[in-house]
C-alpha cells in the first residue's frame, strides 16, 4: 500500500445515516398530558356521581370527552400517540361500564354505548390516517429544508446546525476538525461540458465523500462546488488521510472529458475560537493555500504569521483583550472599511461610526474589497477593517489573508453572528485582531474601534534582503 502523499503546502506533513434527518418523538408537554387525563377522568367521575343522568341518551355524550386525548397526542405523537389514546380512552370505557354493571349503580344504555364507541373508534381512526399524513409531508418539508436535492447531502444550514452543536461540544472538551472541500476548475467544467456535466460532477463527488464519511460524523454541500465535512473526536492527522482518500478516489474516478480533483483545507478546534465561524473561516483559509499551490492537494490551516515576520520567526500578531474596559486616550477619527454581505447591518454600522467622525467606506463583495485595497495608495488605506467572518464568495478571514499579502499591517476587527464564547484566539489575520458578536451595541462597537486603534502592533522585524 503506497503512504499517502506529502502535501505542497506548509504545515501538512455513511451515506443513509447522514443524510436522513432524525426525526425524533416531540415532547408532549405537562399541560397536554393534564388536560387528557382529566378529559378521561371527567366522564368516569360523572357515571358515579350521577348514575342515572350518564345512563340516558343525552348523559352517555359525556363520553365524548375522552377524544381529546386522541387529537391531542396525535398532535405531538402521531400514530403513535392515537394508538395511547385509544387503548387508554377504551380500557376506561370498559373498566367503568363494568363496574357500573357490578355494582349495580344504573342500567346502561347498551345501544347508545354502542354507538358511542363506534363513533369513538371511527373518529380515533381519522385522527390517526389524518396525523400520518401530516407527519409525512412535515417530514418531507423539513427534508427539503436540510437536505441539497442535487446530490442528496445535507445542505449548508444542515451542516451550520449539526457544526453548532459539535463546536458546543468541542468547547466541552471533545475533539471536532473541519475539512472544507472545493472542486478544482469546476466552471471550466460547466463552461466547456455544459451544466449536466456539472451537476453529474458534483453529484460523483458528493458519493465519493458519503462513501468516506462515518456515521457518527457528517458532511455536506456548502453551497456551489463547496463542500464540508464535520468530523467529531477526529484530530488533524486522522483529517489529513480522510482528506486525502477522498481526493484519491474523486482522482479515480473515470468522467468522459477527463480527471477531476479538488482541494481541501483542514483546521482542528482549539481552545478561544469561541465560535464555529472562526473554524470555518480557518478552513476557507487553508482551502485557499492549497487552491493558490497548485490544487489537488489537503493543507491544513496554521494561524497567521505576518509577512515581514516569517523569515525570523518574530512576533505573532496581536489579539486585543476581550475585557471591554473603557477606552482612557482620546476618541482619534480614522479611516474604516466595513464588509459585510449585509446590506443593513452596514447601513447601522456606518451611522453608528459617524458618530466619532470615521472616514468611512463599505461593500458586500469580499472580492471587490480585495480590488479596491490593491487599487488605493498607500496613506488611503483603512486604519482598520471591519471584516464579517461569514460571507458568500469567501470568509472574512481569506479576505484579511488576501489583503495582507498586499500590505500585512492590518489591523481587523471580525465580525460573527454565532459566538458561543469569549473570542481570544490570536491566530485570524491581521496584526492587531479582535472579535465583535452580533448584535452590535453603538457603545461596544465605538470602544472597540478606539481599543483597536490605540493598539500598538508588534514590530516586525525586517526581512534579510
Amino acid at each position: 500500500m503506497d503512504p499517502p502523499r506529502v502535501p505542497r503546502c506548509r504545515s501538512v506533513s455513511n451515506h443513509a445515516a447522514l443524510i436522513h434527518h432524525h426525526h425524533a418523538p416531540a415532547r408532549v408537554p405537562p399541560r397536554a398530558l393534564v388536560i387528557s387525563i382529566a378529559a378521561l377522568v371527567i366522564p368516569v367521575v360523572t357515571v358515579y356521581e350521577l348514575p342515572d343522568w350518564t345512563s340516558n341518551g343525552g348523559g352517555m355524550l359525556i363520553w365524548l370527552t375522552a377524544l381529546i386525548p386522541a387529537f391531542l397526542l396525535a398532535y405531538y405523537r402521531g400514530l403513535q400517540g392515537v394508538a395511547v389514546a385509544l387503548a387508554g380512552g377504551m380500557a376506561v370505557i370498559t373498566a367503568t361500564q363494568v363496574s357500573v354493571v357490578a355494582f349495580e349503580l344504573a342500567d346502561p344504555n347498551w345501544t347508545m354505548l354502542l354507538a358511542i364507541v363506534a363513533a369513538y373508534l371511527a373518529v380515533s381512526v381519522g385522527i390517526a390516517v389524518l396525523a400520518e399524513v401530516l407527519r409525512a409531508e412535515r417530514h418531507a418539508a423539513e427534508e427539503l429544508a436540510l437536505i441539497d436535492r442535487l446530490t442528496g447531502l445535507p445542505n449548508r444550514r444542515h451542516v451550520e446546525d449539526a457544526l453548532e452543536r459539535e463546536f458546543a461540544a468541542a468547547e466541552r472538551g471533545r475533539g471536532l476538525t473541519v475539512v472544507m472541500f472545493d472542486l478544482d476548475h469546476f466552471k471550466r467544467v460547466n463552461d466547456e461540458q455544459g451544466h449536466a456535466s456539472g451537476d453529474m460532477t458534483l453529484q460523483l463527488f458528493a458519493r465519493v465523500l458519503t462513501a468516506n464519511t462515518r456515521k457518527e460524523n457528517i458532511s455536506g454541500r456548502f453551497g456551489g462546488e463547496e463542500f464540508v465535512s464535520v468530523l467529531r473526536d477526529t484530530d488533524t492527522e486522522s483529517a489529513v488521510l480522510f482528506a486525502h482518500r477522498v481526493l484519491d478516489q474523486l482522482r479515480e474516478s473515470h468522467l468522459r472529458w477527463g480527471v477531476q480533483t479538488a482541494s481541501a483545507g483542514v483546521v482542528h478546534y482549539e481552545k478561544g475560537m469561541g465560535s464555529y465561524e472562526v473554524l470555518l473561516g480557518e478552513a476557507d483559509r487553508a482551502l485557499y493555500q492549497a487552491k493558490n499551490g497548485g490544487r489537488d492537494m489537503v493543507c491544513v490551516a496554521v494561524p497567521y504569521k505576518p509577512v515581514a515576520a516569517v523569515a525570523t520567526e518574530g512576533a505573532p500578531p496581536v489579539a486585543v483583550e476581550p475585557r471591554r474596559e473603557a477606552v482612557v486616550m482620546p476618541p482619534v477619527a480614522a479611516r474604516i472599511w466595513i464588509v459585510d454581505d449585509d446590506a443593513t447591518l452596514r447601513s447601522l454600522l456606518k451611522e453608528m461610526l459617524l458618530e466619532d467622525g470615521h472616514v468611512l467606506w463599505d461593500t458586500g463583495d469580499a472580492t471587490e474589497a480585495i480590488a479596491h485595497f490593491a487599487a488605493t495608495p498607500e496613506a488611503e488605506r483603512p486604519d482598520v477593517i471591519l471584516a464579517d467572518v461569514m460571507m458568500p464568495v469567501m470568509t472574512g478571514m481569506r479576505m484579511i489573508d488576501q489583503i495582507a499579502a498586499i500590505s500585512p499591517s492590518l489591523k481587523v476587527i471580525y465580525m460573527s453572528g454565532y459566538v458561543q464564547s469569549v473570542i481570544e484566539w490570536p491566530g485570524p489575520p491581521g496584526v492587531v485582531v479582535s472579535f465583535l458578536g452580533k448584535p452590535i451595541a453603538l457603545e461596544t462597537l465605538l470602544t472597540e474601534v478606539q481599543r483597536v486603534l490605540h493598539t500598538e502592533p508588534p514590530r516586525l522585524p525586517a526581512v534579510p534582503g
